[in-house]
């Protein structure tokens, strides 16, 4: 097991607001109900992204998924250091060789499917077709590189599942990846028993553990082979070995879940299982979730947070079901590398860098719901990823509200004496408005005029930056990101944002930003088990970004703003489902 201390991004919390900026409710020392009983109500706006663990990526999904899916490893509920970011057995024990590339996982006797045919035990070979599954033709999962990148002969193999051919119907998709995952092997996997599975890595690794822990890697039954990945027929027929099981679903309308019989606690040191069943309501704006958290028809939110304008009035109230934490995410704003605007203005380090003094970052602050869930912020990482967390403010401020008149004078020297004129493109979904008609008018002080380019949903949006035809549409756009883990979730940062040797439709690294010099540092960094070498480069890495070679105007350190309701006992904000975990909590 990799060894290292980390320093707690946030502090142990009984009500009130913590050192790091934390809003966070009373956990309570009730007594846990001796048995299972009642109803978790649970109300929302959307549904999950895909209701199967190969390409799970939302918070609201991992937020059903803690209920209804087990990983080798996962993280305790709680507000250490420990609890917050190192993984620890779940539903395996692990061993990890002496030089740091093979890692042994032993799953647990008791560790049941609730398949149709009645219980089973998860095997080796579930995990490993759990993993092999992740690069589909159909439905991959989006950071694919997080295992290609470390598991010997996942690349080759993923390469050729990827370039499959695939059939039309489905029933021929279903026997085309059957018959691809049955001939073809991961070199770097071996099952040499029904409970051992052992990973050889590329390389030593300081996250393996942590990319174990997502969702994505959790072990696949071989009945739900028998479906097109991400599919609906597939959802209508979930399989769980968590403490609840999927009865019912309707898209974007609702779910019922139930106690599932072949959990047992004994061997889930994580999670538990208070409610005979958890009721789950689609549909409903943030405005009436807020209201029916308020007044006690629910319990917790799904899909949403707390509405913006309602959050200074609930922190001035001390209001008790409040609460914000900052995890790892982040708001900024991300150049164009490929911008011809201005004769290519945005292609010169030197403009990138004048434009960090046109930005007010606390205006920013006061259009986006208040210091409460706002804090600003001048580098890449944020005070959650305590591995490789360096303060640094590069472009330094009174109070964080720009200079104007310093940006003017370098776009002058940098050669633009009559400033700039840019294309601004953001989403129709508050806060995204609000922030950049204040952008528009703080940079026009600095010499830019921001032409706005308004796309019509958030979902809408991100395809647009992700679609490379779509570079000369914009020069500035808006980024929001949250990490897959924190602590020591840097990677989770520079390699999905930064890394640009793998560019292509559908990249986060929504500028096609790519520096040799910080490919350099992500290589160093994540190619070690050692977290303090893995600090050291990841701080290279920010620092480089900010001073040399500038990606972003990095802009809000951001909460989540959430409310639990006033009959939840014992609540604990985990940050790895960005949200209260369901199966730690219970009601009066």
């Amino acid at each position: 097991m990799v060894a290292g201390a980390l320093v707690a991004a946030i502090t142990l919390m009984v009500g009130g607001v913590a050192s790091a900026g934390n809003i966070l409710p009373k956990v309570g020392t009730a007594t846990p109900p001796s048995s299972p009983s009642g109803t978790l109500r649970i109300v929302g706006s959307g549904d999950v992204d895909h209701l199967d663990t190969c390409c799970a990526y939302y918070t609201t999904t991992y937020e059903l998924m803690r209920m209804v899916s087990r990983q080798l490893v996962s993280y305790r509920a709680g507000y250490t250091a420990a609890d917050q970011g190192v993984p620890v057995p779940d539903i395996a024990t692990y061993k990890v060789s002496p030089n740091g590339l093979n890692y042994t996982f032993t799953i647990k006797q008791g560790v049941m499917w609730d398949t149709p045919t009645g219980p089973r035990q998860v095997t080796s070979t579930d995990e490993e077709n759990g993993i092999k599954r992740l690069c589909n033709p159909v439905q991959g999962a989006p950071p694919i590189a997080y295992w290609t990148g470390s598991i010997q002969g996942m690349a080759s193999y993923c390469k050729a599942f990827e370039a499959l051919k695939m059939p039309s119907d489905p029933a021929s998709q279903v026997t085309a990846i059957k018959t691809f995952m049955a001939t073809h092997q991961v070199s770097g996997i071996s099952t040499p028993n029904p409970k051992t599975v052992v990973f050889t890595l590329i390389h030593p690794s300081s996250t393996f553990l942590n990319v174990m822990a997502l969702p994505m890697s959790s072990p696949v039954p071989v009945e739900i082979l028998n479906y097109v990945p991400a599919s609906a027929t597939e959802a209508q027929n979930f399989i769980s070995d968590g403490p609840y099981t999927i009865t019912s679903y309707t898209p974007n309308v609702s779910y019922t879940l139930a106690r599932n019989p072949y959990w047992k606690q004994s061997t889930d040191p994580i999670r538990h299982q208070y409610f005979d069943n958890v009721s789950i309501t689609m549909g409903e704006s943030p405005t009436t979730v807020q209201q029916q958290l308020e007044n006690g028809q629910a319990d917790m939110e799904w899909d949403t947070t707390v509405p913006t304008a309602q959050v200074p009035g609930l922190v001035a109230t001390h209001n008790p079901g409040f609460a914000a934490d900052f995890f790892g995410g982040i708001t900024y704003l991300v150049f164009d590398m490929k911008s011809n605007a201005d004769h290519g203005a945005l292609k010169k380090a030197s403009v990138r860098q004048a434009l960090q003094y046109c930005v007010n970052k606390q205006h920013l602050v006061q259009v986006t719901g208040g210091p409460a869930i706002n804090q600003p912020i001048n580098q890449i990482l944020p005070p959650a990823m305590s591995i490789g967390y360096k303060k640094i403010n590069p472009y330094p401020s009174p109070g964080s509200r720009g200079n104007p008149s310093k940006c003017k004078a370098m776009l002058k020297a940098a050669g633009y004496p009559h400033g700039l004129k840019l294309t601004l493109a953001y989403a129709n979904n508050p806060p995204m408005p609000a922030q950049a008609v204040a952008l528009q008018a703080d940079m026009a002080k600095g010499g830019v005029t921001l032409k706005l380019n308004e796309q019509p949903t958030q979902g809408a949006y991100f395809d647009f930056l992700e679609t490379p035809s779509n570079h000369p549409k914009w020069d500035l756009a808006f980024g929001a990101w949250f990490p897959d883990w924190t602590g020591n979730g840097a990677a989770t940062y520079f390699s999905p944002l930064f890394d640009g040797r793998g560019y292509a439709a559908g990249s986060t690294d929504y500028g096609d930003y790519n520096n040799a010099t910080v490919n350099k540092y992500i290589d160093a960094a994540e190619n070690t088990s050692s977290l303090s070498v893995a600090a050291k480069y990841w701080a290279k890495a920010d620092a480089y970004i900010m001073t040399k070679d500038p990606g972003w105007v990095p802009l809000l350190n951001q909460a989540l703003p959430q409310y639990i309701g006033s009959n939840v006992e014992h609540p604990i904000y985990v940050p790895f489902i960005g949200g209260f975990d369901p199966t730690n909590l219970w009601v009066k």
